[in-house]
């Protein structure tokens, strides 16, 4: 019911569909202000995440994620001190993405992933050690399984959560851990039943497009890191609708909305028959019950009949 209630809540924003870019506001606070780390994940979500509570509150967002970056340089060259020390605010927030192009680089081997997990939780403590901020909001979310078999043999989903389950247990065990909220995102893009992500939210094998990050920020768990509220988290999602309209998928949309009504029809018939077929048989069994209890050749009582009452016993009232 609830994804039915967003997908007809995303075609009636077709109806005043703009461009995303038409929705960006151009003033700024300091308030809840947004520090990106790390690789392109991080790096091309810098013209969505201003907007990360929604339309009418715009963040302020310090982009400093670099395209193609490893987690290894990332913690050898002290980006992340650099980046705290020319800070001109004290950063609420903290959006890390690192570990993905160390893993892609080296062919999604399994060998090396206490390694780059290793150098993140370094990255996460130059962050933490040379904030001005004693209460820094981290969040790690790792990334989503892709779009395509990237690690072959068809072991890429199996690859890319086991990679994040190692990344995510380093950072527990961390000093740091307190500073860290982690969400688990490598299962969000993908169909029921698929190991692999929808392409619908990529816009090449690895990297969300417009749509996805609209899906990814409006999830409850980012949403809550950010402090948005719940009014501000349906905002997001219909800025979702939106990108969807002007991708020119609407009628998927209604299309998921018209399979969506169909299969709840056919559950409350198949729910309606099957309770029906139970009582009929319940029905038959106490019917059966009950003609044994009356039998005459078995029973202390007699039928009676025109009247009359027949050889052989008491006659039941």
């Amino acid at each position: 019911m609830k994804t039915f209630f967003l997908q007809l809540l995303s075609t009636f924003a077709f109806v005043s569909a703009k461009d995303y870019a038409d929705y960006i506001e151009t003033t700024v606070t300091e308030e809840g202000s947004i520090l990106l780390l790390g690789d392109s994940w991080a790096a091309i979500s810098g013209d969505y995440a201003a907007n990360i509570c929604g339309l009418k509150t715009t963040r302020l967002i310090t982009n400093d994620a670099e395209n193609g970056s490893t987690a290894n340089e990332w913690a050898e060259n002290a980006k992340a001190v650099e980046s705290m020390t020319k800070a001109e605010y004290d950063y609420e927030y903290v959006w890390l993405s690192l570990g993905g192009n160390d893993f892609l680089d080296n062919k999604c081997d399994m060998d090396m992933a206490e390694e780059v997990a290793a150098d993140i939780v370094t990255v996460i403590g130059q962050v933490v050690d040379n904030s001005p901020n004693e209460n820094i909001k981290i969040l790690y979310l790792g990334y989503s399984v892709p779009s395509d078999d990237v690690c072959g043999n068809g072991m890429t989903s199996e690859l890319f959560e086991a990679m994040t389950y190692t990344i995510f247990g380093a950072i527990k065990a961390s000093d740091y851990a307190k500073y860290v909220t982690l969400h688990d995102i490598s299962e969000m893009f993908m169909p029921w039943g698929s190991d692999l992500s929808d392409e619908y939210y990529f816009y090449d094998d690895i990297h969300l497009n417009e749509i996805g990050y609209m899906h990814l920020f409006s999830s409850y768990k980012v949403q809550r890191f950010f402090g948005c509220s719940a009014a501000q988290t349906l905002e997001v999602k219909t800025i979702s609708g939106v990108a969807e309209a002007k991708e020119g998928h609407v009628m998927s949309v209604v299309g998921s909305i018209i399979t969506t009504l169909v299969g709840m029809i056919m559950l409350t018939v198949g729910v309606v028959l099957a309770v029906k077929f139970v009582k009929q048989k319940i029905a038959e069994a106490n019917s059966d019950k009950a003609a044994a209890l009356v039998d005459p050749k078995d029973s202390d009582y007699v039928v009676v009949k025109d009247g009359k009452k027949a050889e052989g016993g008491a006659v039941m009232a």
